[in-house]
């Protein structure tokens, strides 16, 4: 009986040696593959990201040359605007106010003289300041431009008529009110005598005599016309 006992210890300490061998076998496997295919997979995705770097400095992203052109153009089209299109009027020794010699609009006879301090107005019944020189003359006359100058605007005014606004040079912008065609545009140049339209009314004076209502301004300020065209005796 021991004998028999002895030999089935022999076989169970047997049989968990084995058992204990390979779960050592099975654990190391395990851990080799584990780490290998870490490393197969870290490789794997060096290798792509190092061909994606690769493909983009082989392939660099450029800016289409048509692109390019076109802004080139759309600059070159925005210089030539501003240098054919002036906003203001050059000044010379033929067009300094004060000094040069100007043109009368419209004859010599004035209707009505620049005043700074209130007048009655008979057509509007109320009292106010008259910072222009009415010229007086008939519905058709010819009004011409006092000096050289570029036409700014040209407009229909309720009080004023039509009205054409020209820079002369020097700061000096002249308002001819009361037209009844302008035969000007805006932006176009004069000279000195050319005609700019025929004469109309003035509503807001239309209790006067035919005549234009001339205005004139320097540096943004209104002065007399005849003062600043050296007209005053």
């Amino acid at each position: 009986m021991s004998t028999s006992k002895s030999k089935n210890e022999n076989r169970n300490i047997k049989a968990l040696f084995s058992v204990v061998c390979l779960c050592i076998i099975a654990l190391g496997l395990i851990v080799y593959f584990s780490s290998h295919t870490g490393k197969v997979e870290e490789n794997q995705v060096n290798e792509q990201t190092t061909l994606e770097v690769t493909a983009e400095v082989q392939n660099p992203v450029t800016v289409p040359e048509t692109t390019k052109a076109e802004t080139t153009t759309k600059k070159e089209k925005s210089k030539k605007q501003t240098t054919t299109e002036p906003s203001t009027m050059e000044v010379g020794e033929s067009n300094t106010p004060y000094k040069s010699f100007y043109s009368y609009p419209l004859g010599e006879a004035v209707l009505g003289g620049y005043s700074e301090e209130l007048v009655f107005n008979e057509t509007m019944n109320d009292w106010r300041a008259h910072t222009a020189v009415d010229f007086k003359g008939k519905a058709g006359d010819d009004v011409v431009a006092i000096n050289d100058g570029l036409v700014l605007d040209v407009y229909t005014d309720n009080m004023y008529g039509q009205v054409v606004v020209i820079d002369h040079g020097g700061t000096l912008v002249a308002k001819y009110c009361g037209l009844k065609s302008a035969t000007v545009k805006k932006g176009s140049r004069v000279s000195i005598g050319k005609k700019i339209g025929t004469l109309g009314k003035v509503p807001c004076e239309n209790a006067l005599d035919s005549h234009l209502h001339f205005e004139t301004s320097v540096d943004g300020k209104n002065v007399n016309p005849l003062e600043v065209m050296s007209k005053l005796e």
